[in-house]
C-alpha cells in the first residue's frame, strides 16, 4: 500500500472502513482499502460470467479476495488494533453467533459467566472508543494548522518513537538524501531509526502493488537506490515490515500496508 493508500485507510469514515472500499470523487474510482484495487465508475467488469459495474465489482473484490472486513481488521496486529488474541477469538465467535456456552464448549475451559463479561467489558470500550475518535475529530476541526503525521503502514513490526514523522519532515529527508530528485540514488544510507524509515517508505513506491518479484529483480531495482549496498536495503525492507517474501527467498511482494 503506498502512502495515499495509507492515509485513506486511516482518516475514511467508520461506514467507508466498514464496508472495504471508498470513493474517490476526483478519479471517478472505487478503491479497495485494503491493496488499492481501483475501479473506474461507468466502466463494467467481467466476473464469473457475469458483467458487474464498478461499484459491485469493488464489493466483490473485497469479498473474494480478501473475507470479510471484520476478518480482515481482526488479522491486524496488536499494535493496529490493540486486542489481543483472545478477544479477537471471541469477537470472532461473537460474529460467527455462537452463543456463551458454545463458546466455553468450544475453548473447552472458562464459564459462560467470564463470556458474558467479555462482551460487557468490550460494549463498554467501544462506548470509550466513540468518544474518543469523536474529541479528536472536533479537535482537528477546531485547531488550525494541526501537526500531520506520516501514517504508519499496517504491516510496520514494532511502532515506537521512530514513527512520530511529520509530513514535513519526511519530505525533507526525501530531499536530502535524494538530492538529484526522489527517483534517483541515496548518497548514504543513514544510522537514525527515524530517517531509515523515511528512506524505506519512499523506496517502496518503486515496486507495484499484488506483484511478486525474484530477488533478482528486487536487488535490480534497489541496486538503482543504494548501489554500494543494496542487500542492506533488501533486509530492512523486510525487517521493517515493507515486504514479505517466500521462505525460500524464490518470491518477494510488497505487503499490503
Amino acid at each position: 500500500m503506498d502512502l495515499e493508500l495509507s492515509e485513506r485507510f486511516w482518516t475514511v469514515s467508520l461506514e467507508t472502513l466498514k464496508r472495504g472500499f471508498d470513493y474517490d470523487e476526483i478519479d471517478e474510482t472505487y478503491i479497495c482499502l485494503i491493496c488499492g484495487e481501483a475501479y473506474a465508475d461507468g466502466m463494467i467488469y467481467p466476473h464469473d460470467g457475469q458483467l458487474l459495474e464498478a461499484r459491485r465489482s469493488v464489493r466483490v473484490h473485497v469479498e473474494q479476495e480478501h473475507g470479510s472486513m471484520l476478518s480482515y481488521l481482526l488479522s491486524l496486529d496488536k499494535k493496529a488494533t490493540g486486542l489481543t488474541d483472545l478477544q479477537k477469538e471471541l469477537i470472532a465467535s461473537f460474529a460467527a453467533g455462537l452463543s456463551d456456552a458454545d463458546i466455553v464448549k468450544q475453548a473447552g475451559s472458562g464459564t459462560t459467566s467470564t463470556i458474558r463479561n467479555h462482551r460487557f467489558a468490550m460494549k463498554e470500550r467501544a462506548k470509550q472508543a466513540r468518544l474518543y475518535l469523536t474529541i479528536m475529530e472536533l479537535l482537528e476541526e477546531s485547531a488550525e494548522g494541526t501537526t500531520r503525521f506520516l501514517p504508519i503502514h499496517r504491516t510496520a513490526t514494532q511502532v515506537d518513537e521512530r514513527y512520530a514523522l511529520t509530513v514535513e519532515e519526511y519530505d525533507a529527508l526525501i530531499r536530502k538524501y535524494f538530492p538529484q530528485g526522489p527517483g534517483s540514488t541515496i548518497t548514504g544510507f543513514p544510522r537514525k531509526e527515524k530517517r531509515k524509515l523515511a528512506i524505506l517508505r519512499h523506496i517502496t513506491g518503486r515496486f507495484e502493488r499484488q506483484r511478486q518479484y525474484t530477488e533478482k529483480e528486487v536487488n535490480e531495482i534497489l541496486k538503482g537506490v543504494y548501489p554500494e549496498d543494496h542487500v542492506t536495503l533488501r533486509r530492512y525492507m523486510i525487517e521493517y515490515g515493507f515486504m514479505d517474501r517466500n521462505d525460500d527467498g524464490s518470491a518477494y511482494w510488497l505487503k499490503n500496508k
